[in-house]
């Protein structure tokens, strides 16, 4: 039966030809959207390892200061800041979570080069945002001081460039200068939708006009706005304009929205695609039935039931769509195997998205054929040969 299907696919290889680009164009489009979003999505699972309900976040533009006086001003505000009675502490960072991330940076670790997140943080900032260590400890004031930079790793940093080692004590180079490993963080994500990127943490020993709070009256917002104002302004002649002003948890809210237009874009494109994919492929296999009208009278007339009519056409439809998805499933192999999409998709992701799409092709086929299937298996052999 199945030598006998794929002959006749042979026969009409002229006519299955665009059936089967589709097929292979809308494989690889949906391997590469269900691919590169089941990682994502996954991530909207995984802890943050940071606080973000107590925070608030104060962005000041120094644009107007002169660069000599920024740092001077960077440290009176973190003062002014700490001063404010509902606030517990207060850090300085370039970097901050929903808002603002860290620069990637060069590292050289046994004479490897690889590249990964520089997060520029003072010694306060762990106990601002509750990040979880691994193991050894956070940077302290003194340490600014030694000739070699004190860093904390992230934990899939320590992973990647130590292997099994302890990495306490590990001294690598960034930018061509000593820094020794003290501590190792848990993972480090910008948002709840974004890929965990190895990271280090480091002292941040210029101005940052970047703050963050900790207080239990973040919900108030009036409160704290008022707070902050009243402690900024006045610290400066020069103009001090507050471009942020608010709490960590209404910058995730803003985030989500991103992700949530950006998602919605996707699956707007995606429906279209199918769409067009079901009504182009329903149409191909209703003309196409119609004109072997002919073919099926006979066969009806030679004694095959409506059921061996209905399966000869579902089992034409499997056929084609595994050879339509089979040069797919091979180039999307390929690039999981060199890790082209990494580290937006992995081996387990990018396997899964295979399978995904294949099954969806599969049941999109399947359920294009089964209508016009069922119409040929219900001819008249007199009618259809009189036709004919």
């Amino acid at each position: 039966m199945i030598k006998h299907l794929f002959k006749m696919i042979a026969n009409r290889k002229k006519k299955n030809f665009f059936l089967l680009l589709q097929l292979f164009i809308s494989f690889l489009a949906l391997f590469f959207f269900v691919g590169m979003n089941l990682k994502k999505f996954s991530y909207y699972f995984k802890p943050l390892n940071y606080d973000h309900e107590d925070i608030w976040v104060v962005d000041v533009d120094m644009a107007s200061v002169p660069e000599e006086r920024r740092l001077e001003l960077s440290k009176l505000i973190q003062q002014k800041l700490q001063d404010i009675k509902e606030v517990e502490a207060v850090s300085r960072t370039n970097t901050v979570p929903f808002h603002h991330w860290g620069e990637e940076e060069k590292i050289e670790y046994n004479k490897q080069v690889s590249k990964v997140r520089a997060f520029g943080v003072d010694e306060r900032y762990k106990e601002v945002l509750g990040l979880k260590l691994i193991k050894g400890r956070w940077f302290e004031a003194g340490d600014f001081t030694l000739h070699t930079q004190p860093i904390v790793v992230t934990r899939d940093m320590a992973e990647r460039e130590f292997k099994d080692q302890d990495p306490l004590g590990k001294k690598l180079l960034l930018n061509g200068k000593p820094a020794v490993v003290v501590g190792v963080s848990d993972t480090f994500r910008e948002n709840v939708s974004a890929i965990a990127e190895p990271g280090f943490f480091f002292p941040l020993q210029g101005y940052a006009s970047q703050f963050i709070l900790k207080s239990p009256r973040v919900g108030d917002i009036q409160l704290m706005d008022e707070q902050v104002r009243k402690a900024v302004m006045p610290i400066s002649t020069d103009a001090l304009p507050i471009r942020q002003n608010i709490s960590l948890s209404l910058l995730k809210k803003y985030a989500h929205k991103l992700d949530y237009l950006q998602l919605t874009i996707a699956f707007v494109v995606l429906g279209f695609l199918v769409l067009n994919v079901f009504l182009g492929v329903s149409g191909m296999f209703s003309y196409n039935i119609s004109q072997r009208r002919a073919e099926v009278g006979l066969r009806v007339a030679m004694g095959a039931k409506p059921s061996d009519i209905l399966k000869q056409f579902l089992g034409e439809t499997v056929i084609l769509t595994t050879l339509g998805i089979a040069p797919g499933i091979l180039v999307a192999l390929h690039l999981i195997i060199i890790q082209y999409f990494a580290p937006y998709m992995d081996t387990y992701y990018g396997v899964l998205g295979i399978i995904i799409s294949a099954v969806f092709l599969y049941l999109l086929m399947l359920s294009c054929a089964v209508y016009p299937s069922l119409k040929a298996s219900r001819i008249q052999p007199a009618t259809a040969l009189h036709e004919d």
